[in-house]
């Protein structure tokens, strides 16, 4: 019989604000063994799975729910980790209900949406805490090699989907850890680092090779890269932030809100509060709406114990930051601050002591759909801080194409077309450095895609062009591919051709 309600807690389970003081645990907690398998089971099996098409990565939700509802967990990774090399990664980051697999859930219409992510999140802890399982099969070795730039959730998911294909892959990170934006963007109290290490290391132990502390531009060549390689890949994300230019910028204790996590979390949050390098003080604003402000926020919080302000220029119903995360947020005692934008800042003895706001009203709907703000006339007003950190949006990392005069798009992001190419021959690009900040699943499915179109044009078969969605579910399952995974839950498939 199937549940009408969730299984345990919405959005999921958590631990209590007052254990989160200071502290960098996961907030979500894992579903029980008996929990996964009865949410599972609640899953309506589809012949249509809305979910998968939701999915940026065609993550297999019908296959995984009716396996682990039978309690069949070999099965069920084997199926989600046949598009996804950062099942643990992705299932605490993914916003589900926003537009993606839980959104899409055909009980979301009447009710609670099965609970995808707490389920995904149990299959892939159960493969690494207490059954190690095989990696998906990979063809024979093809002679090519492809040189990524960037080890973030885009690089890492081409370099794992071309190996798959037997091509050798080299990736070049510029820090120190692997991961980008999921190492060092993310808290570790959302995504625990030694799960995304994990999934890493699974990566190159399927044959990736990761040479970290290397800048391409400035300790090897682009033009190295494409000599030496078949075809090249650069996805090296978002890191260009928005400029404020306002009066009394230049104070002390005004800081870059995106540098500050990478900071914080570079070296891993342990090393940080070992050698902590900002003086934030006691009173600490965060300007901005977005996942990045409430990141740096959160942290801040728990890096001081001060008093933190969230400021954002509209209402907390136009805030694009995840709602769940805004939830917690305020559960740990994070202020909010609507409808203000900064005008100026006020310094005394050459450090930030004020901000001075402009009070915003909101007017019509933007290109987006959100109404536009508009600063009310007069009605200016100060906030005391020590200081603030400023997440106000960030564009493609425009160092590679600046320096190779690459054609660009819009804030310098490099300019592909529909099979991923750049204006330079044989090389590609993928994720946030062709389209500026994305989702962490989203930027993933752009690496494998890229990945495929790669493998056709090094493979010289692009001709044969391949939708990855249709190849796994769309011709699969016209075949009976889902009745015979269902019936012997034995399926092994290999990459599309």
């Amino acid at each position: 019989m199937q549940l009408t309600k969730r299984t345990g807690p919405f959005p999921f389970p958590k631990s209590s604000p007052q254990s989160r003081e200071g502290n960098f645990s996961e907030v979500e907690q894992p579903y029980t063994t008996e929990e996964a398998m009865l949410e599972a089971d609640r899953c309506a099996r589809c012949l249509n799975p809305v979910c998968i098409a939701a999915c940026p990565l065609q993550l297999d939700v019908r296959g995984m729910c009716d396996a682990v509802a039978r309690g069949d967990f070999e099965t069920a990774y084997r199926r989600i980790r046949e598009t996804n090399a950062l099942l643990g990664v992705t299932a605490r980051c993914c916003p589900q209900m926003q537009g993606l697999c839980e959104d899409a859930c055909v009980w979301h219409q009447d009710g609670d949406p099965v609970s995808i992510g707490m389920i995904q999140r149990f299959v892939s802890d159960w493969e690494e805490f207490k059954s190690p399982q095989p990696d998906p099969p990979s063809e024979g070795d093809t002679g090519k090699h492809v040189s990524i730039v960037g080890a973030g959730p885009s690089g890492l998911a081409a370099a794992e989907l071309l190996k798959r294909y037997g091509h050798s892959v080299t990736i070049f990170e510029e820090l120190s850890f692997a991961g980008g934006t999921a190492w060092y963007g993310i808290p570790d109290y959302h995504l625990p680092k030694d799960v995304l290490q994990y999934e890493i290391k699974r990566i190159e132990n399927q044959g990736v090779e990761i040479k970290r502390n290397v800048k391409v531009g400035k300790d090897i060549a682009l033009a190295e890269l494409m000599a030496s390689s078949d075809a090249v890949l650069i996805a090296t994300g978002s890191k260009d932030v928005m400029k404020v230019e306002l009066s009394g910028r230049e104070a002390e204790g005004i800081f870059d809100a995106y540098q500050f996590l990478e900071d914080v979390f570079s070296k891993g949050i342990g090393h940080y509060i070992e050698a902590p390098t900002y003086k934030l003080g006691k009173n600490i604003l965060v300007i901005g709406g977005g996942d990045s402000a409430l990141d740096a926020a959160r942290s801040a919080l728990r890096l001081t114990g001060g008093t933190v302000t969230i400021v954002y220029r509209r209402t907390e119903a136009e805030m694009p930051a995840d709602p769940f995360i805004i939830e917690e947020a305020k559960e740990e005692g994070i202020n909010f601050k609507f409808l203000a934008s900064p005008k100026s800042f006020t310094a005394t003895g050459g450090k930030v002591s004020a901000v001075t706001m402009l009070q915003m009203k909101l007017g019509q709907p933007d290109k987006t759909g959100r109404r536009s703000p508009e600063s009310v006339p007069g009605a200016d007003f100060d906030m005391r801080c020590d200081s603030v950190l400023l997440a106000l949006g960030r564009g493609p990392n425009s160092f590679i194409q600046k320096q190779n005069g690459m054609k660009v798009g819009k804030n310098n992001s490099i300019l592909v077309d529909g099979t991923y190419r750049t204006s330079l021959n044989g090389v590609f690009a993928s994720g946030d450095v062709t389209t500026g900040e994305t989702l962490v699943v989203k930027a993933m499915s752009q690496g494998r895609e890229a990945a495929q179109r790669i493998h056709e044009y090094v493979m010289n078969c692009e001709d044969k062009h391949v939708s990855l969605f249709d190849k796994y579910f769309g011709v699969r399952a016209t075949k009976g591919f889902y009745e015979k995974m269902l019936i012997s839950g034995d399926e092994r498939l290999s990459p599309p051709p």
